[in-house]
C-alpha cells in the first residue's frame, strides 16, 4: 500500500495527445491511463473516471460522453478536465468541475506564412481555377491572373500584431515585393526594406495587396473618396488575429460593403480583385448542436449538425438535405461577399490559422501549467490527508489491459 508521502495525481487520457506533452505529464510525475473513449463502453469510461484526478480529453465528442457520464455519476476525486484542443471546453455541460483550456492563439510564424500564400492564391486566381477543373472545365485564359514579384503589399495593424507583421513583411520582401506598413503612433519601426506610413490614405494607394492583421484603425476611420478609389482591383487579406467570434470579420464586411458602394447615382461600384477572410471555426464544427429561431413561426428548433457530405456540399453549392443553423451562418458569409461583387473568395477557418508547430507548443505549454497545478492540489490535499486512512490508490478496481 503506497504511503501518504508518495501520494501522485492520476490523468486519465481518453483522446490521442502528443508524445511530448506526455513526457511532460510522466515526467512531472502524472500517473497517465490511456482508454479509448471512442471504443470503450460508458460503464468503463466512468470506471477509470472514479479513481482518476485529472481527465485529458481533445474531441467535443469526448466532451458530450464526459459531460454526460459526469451529470449522472459525478466523482469527488476529479480535480480538473484538461481541454488539449480550441473551442472543446465550450461542449462541456457541466459547472461543478474546473476546465482548463488550451489557449488557441496561432503563432506568429505561421499567420504570416498564411497570409503570403492567400496572396499568391488570390493574386492567381487558384481556388476558382480549381473549381473549373474539377467541374470540367479547362481555362486557358491568364487574364486576372499576376505575379506578385515587383507588386505593393500594405501592412495594417502591424502595431498590434508586430511579430506577425515583421515576419510577413521579410517574406514578402524575399518573393521580391514591395511593403508598406500603416504605423500611425510610428512608436515602432520593422524589419527589412519595410516603409513605414502614417497615413492609411497613403497605404491604400500604394498597395496592391492589402493584408490586415487588426482593423481597428480602419474601422475607424471612414472610407474617404481616396481609400474607396484604390480598392479598385485590390486584393484584402483580413486574418482577424484572435476573433474567435467573427464579430470582428463581420464588422470589417459591413465597413466594406459601405466602402465599395457608389456614392453617386451613374457611379458603378468599386470591383475587388479578391478577399480572403477568416470564418469562425464553430461555423464548421461537424458536431455543433444550436437552438435559433425560425423567421417563419418564431418557433425555437434544434440544430442536429451536419456530416462531411454536408460540408462537401457547402463547398461545391450543392445542398442535398434543408438548411440547419449551420448552414445558414455559412450561407450568410458566401452571401455578403456576393453582395460585394467578389467572385475570388477564400474562407478560412479559424482553426486553420494555426500549425501542428504551434500547435505542439502550445500543448506543451499547456502541460506544463497542468503540471503545476496538479502539484498544488495534491501538496493541499497531502497536508488534508488522514495517515490512518489507507491511499485511494490501493483500493482501486483493478482492470485488465491498464497502461501506466
Amino acid at each position: 500500500m503506497p504511503s501518504i508521502d508518495t501520494l501522485r495525481p492520476t490523468m486519465l487520457v481518453l483522446d490521442d495527445l502528443p508524445q511530448s506533452c506526455r513526457d511532460i505529464l510522466a515526467d512531472s510525475g502524472i500517473m497517465l491511463e490511456f482508454l479509448d473513449a471512442h471504443k470503450a463502453s460508458y460503464a468503463e469510461i466512468q470506471l477509470r473516471m472514479s479513481y482518476c484526478n485529472l481527465i485529458a480529453i481533445r474531441t467535443r465528442k469526448t466532451a458530450e460522453i464526459i459531460s454526460y457520464l459526469l451529470s449522472y455519476w459525478p466523482t469527488s476525486r476529479l480535480h480538473a478536465i484538461a481541454c488539449f484542443e480550441a473551442g472543446v471546453a465550450s461542449a462541456l455541460t457541466i459547472s461543478h468541475i474546473p476546465i482548463l483550456a488550451l489557449d488557441s492563439t496561432p503563432s506568429p510564424y505561421a499567420v504570416s506564412e498564411l497570409c503570403l500564400s492567400l496572396t499568391i492564391i488570390l493574386s492567381r486566381q487558384l481556388l476558382t481555377r480549381s473549381r473549373q477543373a474539377h467541374s470540367g472545365i479547362w481555362m486557358k485564359d491568364h487574364t486576372n491572373c499576376h505575379e506578385v514579384r515587383n507588386k505593393t503589399l500594405g501592412l495594417l495593424g502591424v502595431e498590434s500584431n508586430q511579430v506577425a507583421g515583421h515576419q510577413t513583411g521579410i517574406l514578402a520582401q524575399a518573393m521580391g515585393m514591395r511593403v508598406v506598413a500603416h504605423t500611425p503612433r510610428l512608436h515602432m519601426m520593422t524589419h527589412g526594406r519595410t516603409t513605414n506610413v502614417k497615413d492609411l490614405t497613403t497605404v491604400a494607394q500604394q498597395a496592391d495587396f492589402m493584408v490586415i492583421l487588426d482593423d481597428q484603425d480602419l474601422l475607424e476611420n471612414p472610407a474617404s473618396v481616396q481609400v474607396r478609389q484604390s480598392l479598385q482591383g485590390q486584393v484584402l487579406i483580413h486574418t482577424s488575429v484572435g476573433d474567435d467570434d467573427g464579430m470582428r470579420t463581420k464588422k470589417f464586411l459591413t465597413w466594406l460593403e459601405k466602402a465599395v458602394e457608389p456614392t453617386k447615382e451613374n457611379e458603378l461600384p468599386v470591383q475587388l480583385g479578391g478577399v480572403a477572410i477568416v470564418v469562425p471555426s464553430t461555423d464548421f464544427d461537424e458536431v455543433a448542436l444550436d437552438t435559433v429561431e425560425t423567421e417563419e413561426t418564431g418557433e425555437l428548433t434544434q440544430d442536429e449538425g451536419y456530416s462531411t457530405e454536408d460540408y462537401a456540399s457547402f463547398k461545391t453549392g450543392r445542398y442535398g438535405r434543408a438548411s440547419t443553423a449551420v448552414q445558414k451562418r455559412r450561407l450568410a458569409w458566401r452571401d455578403q461577399l456576393r453582395r460585394l461583387g467578389v467572385e475570388n473568395v477564400v474562407l478560412v477557418p479559424q482553426f486553420a490559422l494555426g500549425t501542428m508547430e504551434s500547435y505542439t507548443a502550445n500543448a506543451n505549454n499547456f502541460a506544463r501549467k497542468i503540471a503545476a497545478l496538479s502539484k498544488e492540489a495534491m501538496a493541499q490535499k497531502r497536508s488534508q490527508a488522514d495517515p490512518n486512512v489507507p491511499h485511494y490508490h490501493s483500493e482501486r478496481p483493478r482492470l485488465t489491459g491498464m497502461a501506466f
